[in-house]
């Protein structure tokens, strides 16, 4: 097997990961702090309704379910992106290193993607 670089892995990251867990990750990386669940979903609604601009003008929450919440919280802890923490039942989530490196790469090429 060839030696896998950095940029091949986020670039299959980027293919895979819908829209929905970058939102996630900005939410726990603007937080400063770890969050339970329920605060990750009411952060990733918060500021993805003030960042999204809708045509509509009726903004809709991103995470609607604890089904959708459950799900891409388990994809994110999977790849490695945010870190758990179990405190008793509860579970604490945060940003992992290699989502911050993973939510730079992203600005990076989205920033070098609009100057081309």
């Amino acid at each position: 097997m060839a030696n896998l670089s950095v940029d091949y892995i986020f670039d299959i990251f980027t293919e895979r990961m819908q829209q929905e867990g970058i939102w996630f990750m900005l939410a726990l990386r603007d937080a400063h702090k770890p969050l339970l669940k329920e605060q990750l979903k009411e952060e990733v609604n918060r500021i993805y309704m003030e960042k999204k601009s809708f045509s509509d003008n009726e903004p809709k929450p991103l995470v609607t379910s604890r089904y959708v919440l459950d799900r891409y919280t388990q994809r994110l802890e999977g790849a490695g992106l945010v870190n758990v923490d179990e405190i008793g039942k509860a579970r604490l989530y945060s940003l992992s290193d290699l989502g911050r490196q993973f939510l730079e790469y992203t600005r990076n090429k989205r920033l070098s993607e609009k100057n081309n």
